[in-house]
Protein backbone atom coordinates (compact mmCIF):
# COMPACT_ATOMS: atom_id res chain seq x y z
CA UNK A 1 0.00 0.00 0.00
CA UNK A 2 2.63 2.29 0.70
CA UNK A 3 4.54 1.59 -2.45
CA UNK A 4 1.16 2.16 -3.96
CA UNK A 5 1.12 5.79 -2.48
CA UNK A 6 4.48 6.29 -3.90
CA UNK A 7 4.02 5.67 -7.12
CA UNK A 8 1.06 7.76 -7.43
CA UNK A 9 2.58 10.92 -5.67
CA UNK A 10 6.09 10.32 -7.68
CA UNK A 11 3.06 10.33 -10.43
CA UNK A 12 1.30 13.04 -9.63
CA UNK A 13 4.45 15.24 -9.35
CA UNK A 14 6.01 14.73 -12.74
CA UNK A 15 2.32 15.83 -14.56
CA UNK A 16 2.83 18.63 -12.10
CA UNK A 17 6.32 19.49 -13.48
CA UNK A 18 5.12 18.50 -17.44
CA UNK A 19 2.44 20.36 -16.65
CA UNK A 20 4.35 23.57 -15.34
CA UNK A 21 6.77 23.19 -18.27
CA UNK A 22 4.42 23.56 -21.06
CA UNK A 23 2.93 26.78 -19.17
CA UNK A 24 6.38 27.96 -19.31
CA UNK A 25 7.67 27.26 -22.78
CA UNK A 26 4.09 28.70 -24.26
CA UNK A 27 4.77 32.13 -22.04
CA UNK A 28 8.73 32.19 -23.43
CA UNK A 29 7.85 31.42 -27.17
CA UNK A 30 5.46 34.68 -26.52
CA UNK A 31 7.67 36.51 -25.17
CA UNK A 32 10.81 36.03 -27.52
CA UNK A 33 8.55 36.69 -30.10
CA UNK A 34 8.49 40.47 -29.34
CA UNK A 35 12.03 41.16 -27.48
CA UNK A 36 15.13 40.56 -29.31
CA UNK A 37 17.53 40.23 -26.96
CA UNK A 38 22.03 40.04 -27.60
CA UNK A 39 23.71 36.21 -27.21
CA UNK A 40 25.74 35.84 -24.54
CA UNK A 41 28.40 33.37 -26.15
CA UNK A 42 30.50 31.39 -23.56
CA UNK A 43 32.69 30.48 -26.50
CA UNK A 44 33.74 34.03 -26.79
CA UNK A 45 33.72 34.54 -23.16
CA UNK A 46 36.63 31.32 -22.95
CA UNK A 47 38.35 33.01 -25.91
CA UNK A 48 38.68 36.18 -24.23
CA UNK A 49 39.82 35.01 -21.31
CA UNK A 50 42.24 32.77 -23.11
CA UNK A 51 44.00 36.07 -24.94
CA UNK A 52 44.08 37.83 -21.53
CA UNK A 53 43.19 36.28 -18.17
CA UNK A 54 40.55 38.36 -17.03
CA UNK A 55 38.72 39.50 -20.37
CA UNK A 56 36.37 36.80 -20.11
CA UNK A 57 35.22 38.06 -16.45
CA UNK A 58 35.00 41.66 -18.03
CA UNK A 59 32.90 40.33 -20.95
CA UNK A 60 30.65 38.40 -18.25
CA UNK A 61 30.07 41.76 -16.83
CA UNK A 62 31.85 39.39 -13.57
CA UNK A 63 33.76 42.21 -12.26
CA UNK A 64 34.30 41.10 -8.94
CA UNK A 65 36.17 38.16 -9.98
CA UNK A 66 38.55 40.09 -11.44
CA UNK A 67 40.62 40.88 -8.44
CA UNK A 68 40.46 37.29 -7.65
CA UNK A 69 42.19 36.24 -10.87
CA UNK A 70 45.02 38.50 -10.80
CA UNK A 71 45.59 37.97 -6.83
CA UNK A 72 46.04 34.04 -7.87
CA UNK A 73 48.46 35.28 -10.41
CA UNK A 74 50.65 37.58 -8.42
CA UNK A 75 50.60 35.55 -5.30
CA UNK A 76 52.09 32.24 -7.96
CA UNK A 77 54.38 34.81 -9.62
CA UNK A 78 55.85 35.84 -6.07
CA UNK A 79 56.76 32.47 -5.23
CA UNK A 80 58.17 31.51 -8.20
CA UNK A 81 60.48 34.39 -8.21
CA UNK A 82 61.44 33.50 -4.56
CA UNK A 83 61.91 29.59 -5.16
CA UNK A 84 63.94 30.60 -8.40
CA UNK A 85 66.40 32.64 -6.90
CA UNK A 86 66.91 30.41 -4.18
CA UNK A 87 67.28 27.56 -6.21
CA UNK A 88 69.58 29.78 -8.24
CA UNK A 89 71.62 30.18 -5.03
CA UNK A 90 72.07 27.11 -3.86
CA UNK A 91 72.38 25.09 -7.21
CA UNK A 92 75.43 27.66 -8.20
CA UNK A 93 77.12 26.75 -5.00
CA UNK A 94 76.62 23.00 -4.96
CA UNK A 95 77.99 23.10 -8.49
CA UNK A 96 80.75 25.16 -8.17
CA UNK A 97 81.81 22.87 -4.49
CA UNK A 98 81.15 19.94 -6.95
CA UNK A 99 82.06 20.33 -10.50
CA UNK A 100 86.79 21.08 -9.76
CA UNK A 101 86.66 17.32 -8.36
CA UNK A 102 84.00 15.65 -10.82
CA UNK A 103 86.32 17.10 -13.38
CA UNK A 104 89.31 15.26 -12.10
CA UNK A 105 87.35 12.13 -11.90
CA UNK A 106 87.50 12.76 -7.69
CA UNK A 107 84.86 11.86 -5.10
CA UNK A 108 83.93 15.62 -3.50
CA UNK A 109 84.37 15.41 0.41
CA UNK A 110 81.61 15.81 2.22
CA UNK A 111 82.63 17.32 5.50
CA UNK A 112 83.39 20.90 4.12
CA UNK A 113 81.13 23.52 4.64
CA UNK A 114 79.73 26.45 1.87
CA UNK A 115 78.75 29.57 1.85
CA UNK A 116 75.05 30.45 0.59
CA UNK A 117 73.36 33.83 0.70
CA UNK A 118 76.61 34.80 2.46
CA UNK A 119 75.97 32.36 5.58
CA UNK A 120 78.59 29.51 5.97
CA UNK A 121 78.05 26.66 7.85
CA UNK A 122 76.19 24.50 5.25
CA UNK A 123 77.52 20.97 4.27
CA UNK A 124 77.18 19.93 0.91
CA UNK A 125 74.04 17.57 1.73
CA UNK A 126 71.89 20.38 3.29
CA UNK A 127 72.98 22.52 0.15
CA UNK A 128 71.52 19.78 -2.55
CA UNK A 129 68.39 19.19 -0.46
CA UNK A 130 67.93 22.74 -0.45
CA UNK A 131 68.42 22.87 -4.30
CA UNK A 132 65.75 20.40 -4.66
CA UNK A 133 63.46 21.81 -1.98
CA UNK A 134 63.58 25.28 -4.18
CA UNK A 135 63.26 23.53 -7.61
CA UNK A 136 60.32 21.52 -6.49
CA UNK A 137 58.54 24.31 -5.51
CA UNK A 138 59.19 26.83 -8.34
CA UNK A 139 58.47 23.53 -10.57
CA UNK A 140 54.91 23.69 -8.33
CA UNK A 141 54.14 27.15 -9.02
CA UNK A 142 54.25 27.00 -12.46
CA UNK A 143 51.95 24.07 -12.61
CA UNK A 144 49.79 26.38 -10.75
CA UNK A 145 50.17 29.09 -12.45
CA UNK A 146 49.35 26.94 -15.74
CA UNK A 147 46.59 25.41 -13.40
CA UNK A 148 45.03 29.01 -12.71
CA UNK A 149 45.21 30.39 -15.76
CA UNK A 150 43.22 27.25 -17.16
CA UNK A 151 40.55 27.70 -14.05
CA UNK A 152 40.21 31.48 -15.17
CA UNK A 153 38.79 30.01 -18.68
CA UNK A 154 36.78 27.51 -17.14
CA UNK A 155 35.13 30.17 -14.68
CA UNK A 156 34.49 32.56 -17.56
CA UNK A 157 32.98 29.44 -19.80
CA UNK A 158 30.49 28.34 -17.31
CA UNK A 159 29.49 31.60 -15.85
CA UNK A 160 28.43 32.80 -19.84
CA UNK A 161 26.64 29.94 -19.61
CA UNK A 162 24.57 30.62 -16.44
CA UNK A 163 24.58 34.55 -17.54
CA UNK A 164 20.81 34.38 -18.67
CA UNK A 165 19.70 31.80 -16.36
CA UNK A 166 16.56 33.17 -14.40
CA UNK A 167 17.39 33.72 -10.54
CA UNK A 168 14.58 35.71 -9.68
CA UNK A 169 12.30 35.28 -6.38
CA UNK A 170 9.55 33.37 -8.59
CA UNK A 171 11.63 30.08 -8.43
CA UNK A 172 9.96 28.09 -5.97
CA UNK A 173 9.62 23.96 -5.43
CA UNK A 174 6.73 23.11 -2.99
CA UNK A 175 4.57 19.87 -1.48
CA UNK A 176 1.12 20.35 -2.13
CA UNK A 177 -1.80 17.93 -0.31
CA UNK A 178 -3.95 16.45 -2.70
CA UNK A 179 -6.59 13.42 -2.50
CA UNK A 180 -6.45 10.86 -5.39
CA UNK A 181 -9.77 7.94 -6.37
CA UNK A 182 -8.51 4.51 -5.41
CA UNK A 183 -12.05 3.96 -6.79
CA UNK A 184 -15.08 5.04 -7.23
CA UNK A 185 -15.83 5.28 -3.32
CA UNK A 186 -12.80 6.12 -2.29
CA UNK A 187 -10.26 8.38 -1.82
CA UNK A 188 -6.53 8.81 -1.07
CA UNK A 189 -4.56 11.60 0.53
CA UNK A 190 -1.43 12.08 -1.39
CA UNK A 191 0.97 14.61 -1.90
CA UNK A 192 2.16 16.18 -4.93
CA UNK A 193 5.24 18.56 -5.88
CA UNK A 194 4.38 21.68 -7.23
CA UNK A 195 7.46 23.70 -9.19
CA UNK A 196 6.73 27.15 -10.28
CA UNK A 197 9.10 29.36 -12.47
Amino acid sequence: MIRFIAIVCVCLGMGTIAFSQQIRTIDSVSSHTSITTHEHSPKTAALLSTACPGLGQIYNKNYLKLPIVYAGFAALGYGFTHYQKNYKEFKSVYDAYRLPYIEKGETPPANVQLTVFGESGYYPENVREGRDYYRRYRDLTIIGMGTWYVLSILEAYVYAHLYSFDTSDNLSISCVPMYSPLSKSKVSPTVALKISF
